[in-house]
């Protein structure tokens, strides 16, 4: 096995009392054996417990990473290109009412200052 495949993974996800969740993956007899072969790398002066933790934290953390550059990327592609329609025809209605008022502007009316 080469791999973790989530194909066949089976995960349940259990909300607990005061906030607390329970994680339950259910692994294939290959996956189960892949995961007892890559937790022998596990350091000694770690506990089993500590060790599944980390994985999975490190695994949270590389994916908020790729989603932070998936939307880093978006980002920039965006500011590439035209606005929107909305935003467009927004404007279009600003520049009519402007041209608008151009051509024919409001009288404004006149203060006459006493003499005085």
């Amino acid at each position: 096995m080469d791999a973790f495949s989530l194909n066949d993974a089976k995960i349940k996800v259990t909300e607990r009392s005061r906030g607390r969740m329970k994680i339950q993956i259910k692994l294939s007899k290959d996956e189960a054996e892949g995961f007892k072969n890559f937790c022998k790398l596990k350091p000694p002066e770690l506990n089993d417990e500590t060790f599944y933790k980390q994985i999975f934290f490190a695994g949270c953390n590389t994916m908020t990473e790729q989603i932070r550059d998936l939307v880093a990327k978006h980002e920039e592609s965006k500011q590439g290109e035209p606005m929107d329609e909305q935003e467009s025809s927004t404007e279009e209605k600003q520049s009519q009412e402007t041209s608008a008022e151009e051509q024919s502007p409001q009288e404004t009316p006149k203060i006459e200052q006493p003499n005085g």
